[in-house]
């Protein structure tokens, strides 16, 4: 419904305020309203209220500032479709808050659910806002979105239909949005999707090779631990020995500093009954003798420069009543040069004033003789003379030559009518071309049935050959054996697949350990033999049996000692021979000593031997087990394929491996098809073939009956014979009809063109008469031609610029003498105000009275500065006597804080207390030191030092660094111990390692699954989006861009001509083109030009939505408010062309669109003030 009357009872800063947009008897209606307001005056609560009133306030409004809530009142008179008065009011509250009531009596009424839909045309506050609302902001936002998407045009008419902003931004951010999800290209692995796709597989490898060994698994944990006890027991000795360390080396470091520390007391001993001074009493002192002595050397030079001064001044003249006057004698004498260029040009004006008389009474003569200068002024014609006369002359031109091409017409008929002469017809009966008509149509579509025959058999033998060399290539006899066959499933196939891979990548991991394990074993023996190339290699196990030979002689020996029991003879010679017992015995005691000491000589070689040997004797054992395993796999592999072969002979099928039999069973199902289509191609070519000579029959036998011999029995041909007939048929008829038809037309316009002919000739004598009055008027002779009065016309402009010429001579001869005068009076006062007579010659006298008044300028500028000088001389004075006694004072200060009687014993005495200082820093940085060297305070340290000296704290140092690289080769040791027997335990350990990587093949899959669902929503909505942006392109392009160029070319003031729809890169584009045909991409366009053309494609865009939509109005807020005024009058003509058909309310706060608008659009705009 269209809003006639806005009644703000009680809204905002607004109380019983109308808005009346149905006009006056002055403005009578229009539909371009223009709502100004200043700031603070409301606009923007109107604004809000024109929804309001139609949506309803929210509960949160921002408007109950000056009311409240509950007494907001918004009232508006509506016109309905027919034309009747509805009154609606709007209160603030819940659920129903509109009522209607009587717009003449006031009396409330029901509201029913038509009327509240009628009131807002079907949409919600956001789709009315978003269509049919438009401010500044958005504008700019709208154009700011046609340079980023470069006039995308399917964009640009959907955000301007709609009312949205940034349709290309969202389709870009779904599929950004997707790729997160998941993204095509395999090198893309970030995407949630793609990333639990290769999780799951890499998961899904590692469970299958996962397996548990208990047994052996016990065996290594249990080294492992003891491995972890050694190692923690290494660790524990080293960081004691590390802490030792590094309580020696705190003590070697702090040595130092105390016996630095104590030369520095010794020598502050003597300094300390000093005066403390302050660091800067050097500087101080210094400054202060140099500061003097300055003072006394500025105090002599201000006092000479002084007496210079006042003996200058002494000598200097003055005229005191030039300067009291110096601003008139410089006004008059500003004007020197011009009253000296007037003098002149008044003597050429006297001269041409003369030569320009002469000319016009002469001009006057050659233009009438004898009628004089005054004569002919007086008969002169005016300007609204010039414009009949030029009337008169035209419409005579006009007549004469409407009459000439009449006449011309006529001739042109009547050659017509004798070059196109009736002729006799005689065509086909309709019976006869219908007949005819509908043959073609029933066998058109079969034209191309023989090429189509042609092609169908080249098909048929492509596909039979193709049959035959797929059956050649798998060596398949017939291809019923194809159709005998049972193909397996693909999860079948799959399982086989799954089961062969498992049993090789068994075989493979073998393969690869056992390699792996002989390459370690060349290795470690190839270590063995270097650590035994270099001599003889003692490990504990040989020094165990060493002393363990040792303890058993002497568990012989003993008895003997001490009971005097002989050992057996059996027990010596098995322990002694060939040797006695005692000395078969001390050589066992001397072995084992020997041993002992090789050992403790070069231990980490004889560890890296029994670790050696240790290593060789698991892997040789690991070799073994591996061939057991492989020959486990290997009777696996053969039962797998035993199994997989009955399987494949009782479903017919080739005995291949599964990645065969899968290409096998895809290629039988291509050779089927084949055979499928090869039959289907057979069928349809027989049916063709049933056709074809059904419509060459069909058309034969017409073109028979019309009289039409057959030329061939081509059905092409055929048809293109039948056609050839009906276009002549056709063409005959047409060509008769349009001669009768052109034969009675211009029978119609000859008849027209004698009346007109009549009507001129009458209207050419009657202004004959007209004509004849101005020729006397203008002293011409009667019959005059208009080139004739068109010169007497501008020998009268001549005679009328020479007058006005003569006339502006005069005048500026007037001037230039009134200006002489001035200046001689003015120079008359100023003469007697300096008591000087008045000078004859004012030029000259002013000229020198120039130079006067400057010279004792200059004079009294000379006495202002040297009594500045002087002033300023005597500040310096004062300022050196101050300085003077400020740093006398200064020195006795510091001589009585020195304890000295002259400024002369200063320095000796700061060069002993900088000594002082310098040393009690040096004390103060020792203890700092002393602080950061160690935590211990000073006493602590001199208590711990006081039995040591360096060198006993250097041996014990040295001493208890070799302890810790000892320790720290144990540690080596023990940790390569650790890691050892850990990386074995880790390489079997897969107890639960099979359900870690099930578990986690599980999550994998679990995030791929809950990725696929967002994903594709995601996918759908891009294409959902995509495609009615597509559509709505084609379906509104043609008619939105030709609203949209109109719009755009009253905006731009015509500088752009229309806007064309183009193609770029396979993309459409929206492009301007201006007058001379060059075409503007929307990226090329200024801001502003950009924000016009947004503008013009929603105004476009409204008005062919109109007929949905018809009352509703368009609102705008400030959207000229960054245009110019001709771009704003601009702007406002399109605006006035889009209300002809529906309202605008166009709100602002700039009063110059007041005057801009009714300069522009007259009438057709109604002003309103808040």
């Amino acid at each position: 419904m269209k809003l006639v009357r806005l009644l703000l009872h009680a809204y905002g800063p607004f109380t019983d305020t109308t808005l009346d947009f149905t006009g006056t008897e002055a403005e009578p209606a229009r539909n371009l309203h223009l709502i100004y307001g200043p700031n603070e005056a409301g606009k923007s609560s109107a604004l809000r209220a024109m929804t309001d009133l139609r949506f309803g306030i929210p509960l949160r409004s921002q408007d109950d500032f000056v009311h409240t809530s509950s007494a907001l009142r918004i009232a508006g008179e509506f016109l309905d479709q027919s034309g009747e008065v509805v009154g609606l009011l709007r209160r603030k509250g819940r659920g129903g808050t509109l009522s209607r009531f009587d717009a003449v009596t006031g009396q409330a009424m029901d509201v029913d659910q038509a009327l509240e839909s009628a009131l807002t045309g079907g949409l919600g506050r956001e789709e009315f806002e978003a269509m049919f609302g438009l401010n500044h902001a958005r504008l700019r936002s709208g154009g700011e979105l046609l340079l980023q998407g470069k006039g995308e045009l399917g964009a640009a008419l959907f955000e301007a239909s709609a009312g949205t902003q940034g349709v290309a931004a969202i389709l870009a951010q779904l599929e950004t949005d997707a790729k997160e999800l998941f993204n095509p290209h395999g090198r893309s692995q970030n995407a949630r999707i793609n990333a639990a796709s290769k999780d799951f597989a890499t998961h899904k490898q590692q469970w299958r090779q996962a397996q548990i060994r208990p047994a052996e698994w016990q065996a290594l944990d249990r080294a492992q631990q003891g491995a972890i006890t050694q190692l923690d027991d290494v660790e524990r000795a080293l960081e004691n020995a590390r802490r030792q360390e590094k309580r020696l080396i705190e003590l070697r470091t702090v040595v130092p500093l105390l016996r630095h520390q104590d030369q520095i007391d010794i020598t502050l001993q003597p300094l300390l009954d000093l005066p403390d001074l302050p660091e800067n009493a050097r500087d101080t002192r210094l400054a202060a003798q140099q500061t003097l002595a300055r003072a006394e050397q500025d105090l002599q030079e201000a006092q000479e420069e002084a007496t210079r001064g006042l003996k200058t001044l002494g000598t200097l003249i003055i005229e005191e009543p030039l300067l009291i006057h110096g601003d008139a004698i410089d006004r008059l004498a500003a004007r020197l040069e011009t009253v000296e260029r007037n003098r002149v040009e008044l003597g050429q004006l006297d001269v041409r004033l003369v030569a320009d008389r002469t000319a016009l009474a002469a001009a006057a003569e050659r233009m009438v003789p004898g009628q004089g200068v005054a004569t002919l002024f007086a008969a002169m014609p005016s300007e609204a003379d010039h414009v009949a006369i030029q009337q008169d002359l035209d419409t005579e031109a006009h007549l004469a030559l409407q009459m000439e091409n009449q006449g011309k017409q006529i001739t042109a008929l009547d050659r017509q009518d004798a070059r196109d002469p009736c002729l006799p017809g005689g065509f086909p009966d309709s019976g006869v071309r219908q007949a005819m008509a509908s043959a073609i149509r029933a066998t058109q579509p079969f034209g191309d049935l023989p090429e189509r025959l042609e092609e169908m058999q080249m098909d048929i033998v492509t596909l039979e050959r193709q049959l035959q060399q797929a059956l050649a290539d798998r060596d398949i006899a017939d291809r019923a054996v194809l159709q005998s066959a049972r193909p397996l499933l693909d999860a079948q196939i799959q399982a086989g697949r799954l089961s062969l891979a498992e049993i090789d990548t068994a075989q493979g991991r073998l393969r690869d350990e056992e390699q792996r394990l002989i390459g370690d074993l060349e290795m470690q023996q190839r270590r063995l033999d270097e650590l035994t190339a270099a001599g003889e290699v003692v490990t504990a196990g040989t020094l165990r049996d060493a002393r363990e030979h040792r303890d058993a002689g002497w568990a012989l020996l003993r008895p003997f000692y001490l009971t005097q029991t002989p050992p057996s003879a059996e027990a010596i010679t098995r322990y002694a021979e060939p040797r006695s017992l005692p000395e078969a015995f001390e050589a066992a005691q001397g072995e084992a000593d020997r041993q002992a000491d090789l050992l403790r000589a070069d231990a980490q070689r004889g560890a890296m031997y029994a670790e050696c040997q240790t290593r060789i004797v698991h892997m040789t054992k690991r070799c073994s087990e591996i061939a057991l395993e492989r020959t486990t796999c290997d009777s696996d592999l053969q039962h797998w394929r035993s199994l997989w072969n009955r399987q494949l002979a009782a479903a017919q099928l080739p005995m291949l491996d599964p990645e065969s039999l899968s290409q096998w069973q895809a290629a039988r199902l291509q050779i089927l098809d084949i055979a499928e289509r090869l039959a289907q191609a057979r069928t349809q070519s027989d049916r063709y073939q049933t056709q074809l000579e059904q419509a060459t029959e069909t058309l034969v036998g017409v073109l028979k009956k019309v009289g039409e011999s057959p030329q061939t029995t081509h059905l092409a041909t055929l048809i293109e014979q039948a056609q050839s007939w009906e276009r002549a048929t056709i063409l005959a008829v047409a060509d008769q009809r349009a001669r009768d038809q052109a034969r009675q037309t211009r029978q119609q316009e000859r008849e027209e063109l004698q009346q007109q002919s009549t009507r001129l000739q009458s209207q050419w004598q009657q202004h004959q008469q007209s004509i004849q009055a101005w020729h006397s008027r203008l002293f011409l002779a009667i019959g005059s031609t208009t080139e004739t009065v068109k010169a007497r016309l501008a020998e009268w402009d001549r005679l009328n610029r020479q007058s006005e010429a003569l006339a502006a001579v005069e005048r500026q001869q007037g001037q230039i003498r009134a200006l002489l005068d001035d200046f001689a009076s003015q120079a008359g006062h100023l003469a007697e105000a300096l008591g000087e007579s008045v000078p004859q010659w004012p030029e000259d006298w002013m000229l020198r009275l120039k130079n006067r008044l400057s010279h004792a300028r200059q004079e009294q500028q000379q006495r202002v500065d040297l009594n500045r000088d002087q002033q300023r001389l005597a500040e310096t004075q004062r300022r050196a006597a101050a300085e003077m006694a400020k740093h006398s004072q200064q020195l006795a200060a510091l001589c009585a804080a020195a304890g000295v009687t002259a400024a002369d014993e200063l320095p000796h005495l700061e060069e002993q207390v900088a000594q002082k200082r310098a040393l009690q820093r040096q004390l103060a940085e020792q203890k700092v030191q002393l602080v950061q060297a160690s935590r211990h305070s000073e006493a602590e340290l001199r208590q711990q030092l006081a039995d040591q000296d360096t060198l006993t704290l250097d041996s014990a140092l040295q001493r208890c660094q070799e302890g810790i690289v000892r320790l720290e080769q144990d540690e080596r040791q023990a940790r390569q111990q650790e890691e050892t027997t850990r990386r074995a335990l880790e390489s079997i350990d897969s107890s639960d390692l099979a359900a870690q990587e099930r578990e986690a093949m599980e999550s994998a899959a679990a995030r791929y699954r809950s990725g696929v669902r967002p994903w594709a929503q995601l996918k759908l909505a891009h294409a959902l989006l995509q495609e009615a942006l597509n559509r709505f392109r084609e379906r509104a392009q043609a008619p939105m861009v030709a609203a949209a160029s109109a719009y755009f070319v009253l905006m731009t003031g015509a500088r752009y001509a229309r806007l064309v729809a183009d193609t770029v890169d396979d993309q459409p584009i929206l492009q301007a083109e201006r007058a001379d045909g060059q075409r503007i991409s929307v990226a090329a366009m200024s801001e502003g030009t950009a924000d016009q053309l947004y503008l013009a494609l929603r105004l476009a865009a409204l008005e062919l939505r109109r007929a949905a939509h018809p009352d509703l109005p368009l609102i705008l807020d400030d959207v000229l408010m960054t245009s110019d005024d001709q771009r704003a009058a601009q702007a406002l003509q399109a605006l006035a062309r889009f209300a002809d058909g529906g309202q605008v309310l166009l709100f602002t706060h700039h009063r110059h669109l007041i005057d801009l608008a009714q300069n522009t659009l007259g009438d057709g705009v109604i002003v309103h003030y808040l």
